[in-house]
């Protein structure tokens, strides 16, 4: 049997200390013929020499090295076309800072072998430090151009399993049939950064092919999901706020651009007035730098538009994937060693945790409170382990107090049972309430 040729695009940047688990997660992959291509930025840190030094006797792995720093859309695009050039079937953009599961590559490619007009696939990624946490399985987009990670801080289960279109993938692990890239053209790169991956998906869609889940193929991330300080802040906002509109020119179809302009109108008045009540009157000019910016950029969109008329591109394929009930990305907060922010409730202080929970216990006789503030919703069920071993197991539908004496060594809360964000209306999925605090001896 012939497998298609895929390269796999490591793109990377100053990433040295990311490349080794990167590397070596692609090469413990079962599918038998894939090219690793580190596309490397311009780095300065060393990178190049490392993998030549670390990853120069695999056969599998090459690198391209770019004489200056093309950014994320810039350089992903010189390792497609190079792996256009060599007569790739399917290319997988990934970042430096992820690590992949074996059987991931295989996945994706028997599904796409699958169905001729599947043209994307977003895999089902993973927060690399919550490894039960979602990442991404596809990207949510909005009719103002807003676009978050579909999942994003959830527990992973079968609630995300299953094979379901969507608007796009993300960035960090983008799998896609070169066929289709051959027709959609590649990433833009006046983008610079963000939402770069958003526009090329509403171009598979248009180019008549589909965007599919793929929660077999496994990838952990290293997301962060702080916006920096300072300059680094201000710029990547002011970056996403003028990609919205650029997006909205360049891809959303005419019949639809009157009602998604006025949504958008009301999207800005919200923003500003956020930013007024915040003090925050950089983002305020922020905001006056996109609308110039979208005045600006018109020829460029209409000009995309008409290549894109021209080569029978332009039939919209993807709106019914845009949400019109949700302007921006709903709040998205992810524990610390499996803990949210703590909260009160009867008069007690707890914390929620998802599925997995630690605790670091120095020894000596410690107080577990269980609270259930969803007893409609049935009890609560999580196991406590310490050292391989249970010590207690924690459940009921009201407020129960737990006192154990233990030695020193971190403990692990596992949740049997997940109240689900749409069942009690929280941000994120709950397996449990809970204040632990060790007793004085």
């Amino acid at each position: 049997m012939a497998h298609p040729l895929v390269h796999v695009l490591v793109i990377n940047w100053n990433g040295k200390e990311h490349l080794e688990e990167c590397l070596e997660t692609l090469l413990s992959s079962d599918y038998p013929n894939a090219r690793i291509v580190l596309v490397d930025n311009a780095s300065d840190d060393g990178s190049v020499s490392f993998v030549e030094q670390r990853f120069g006797a695999e056969p599998q792995v090459e690198i391209l090295a770019l004489d200056r720093n093309l950014g994320w859309s810039g350089g992903n695009n010189a390792g497609i076309e190079r792996a256009l050039a060599k007569g790739a079937d399917y290319v997988f953009l990934i970042n430096n800072d992820t690590a992949t599961e074996a059987s991931a590559i295989r996945h994706m490619v028997e599904m796409a072998e699958e169905n001729a007009t599947i043209g994307a696939l977003a895999p089902k990624i993973l927060l690399y430090d919550h490894p039960g946490l979602l990442n991404s399985i596809g990207l949510e987009a909005t009719d103002i151009g807003a676009a978050w990670d579909r999942g994003m801080g959830r527990v992973d289960g079968p609630k995300w399993g299953g094979r379901r279109p969507v608007a796009g993938v993300c960035g960090a692990a983008f799998f896609l049939r070169t066929e289709t890239l051959r027709k959609t053209g590649l990433l833009p790169t006046d983008f610079e950064i963000y939402l770069d991956d958003l526009d090329l998906s509403l171009r598979v869609w248009n180019a008549g092919y589909q965007i599919l889940t793929c929660p077999e193929a496994e990838i952990r991330h290293k997301f962060s999901s702080t916006m920096g300080e300072g300059r680094r802040a201000r710029r990547k906002y002011y970056l996403n706020t003028r990609n919205r509109m650029r997006l909205i020119e360049r891809n959303f179809p005419s019949s639809q651009l009157g009602g998604a302009l006025l949504h958008y109108a009301a999207g800005e008045c919200r923003a500003i007035g956020r930013a007024l009540l915040d003090g925050a009157f950089w983002r305020i000019w922020a905001h006056k730098r996109a609308w110039l910016d979208a005045l600006t950029y018109l020829p460029a969109a209409r000009a995309e538009r008409r290549r894109r008329k021209e080569e029978g591109l332009d039939e919209c394929r993807f709106w019914e994937l845009i949400r019109t009930d949700i302007m921006f990305c709903p709040g998205i907060e992810l524990p610390v060693d499996g803990w949210y922010a703590p909260l009160s409730f009867e008069g007690k202080t707890v914390s929620p945790m998802p599925a997995k929970a630690y605790y670091d216990h120095k020894g000596g006789p410690l107080e577990i409170t269980q609270v259930c503030p969803y007893p409609q919703l049935g009890p609560c069920l999580v196991r406590v382990h310490k050292d391989g071993e249970l010590v207690a197991t924690l459940s009921g539908s009201e407020t129960h107090v737990t006192k154990l004496d233990l030695n020193e060594g971190p403990l692990i809360f596992t949740a049997e049972t997940i109240f689900e964000a749409e069942q009690t209306g929280e941000a994120f999925d709950i397996g449990g309430w809970f204040q632990v605090r060790a007793l004085s001896t």
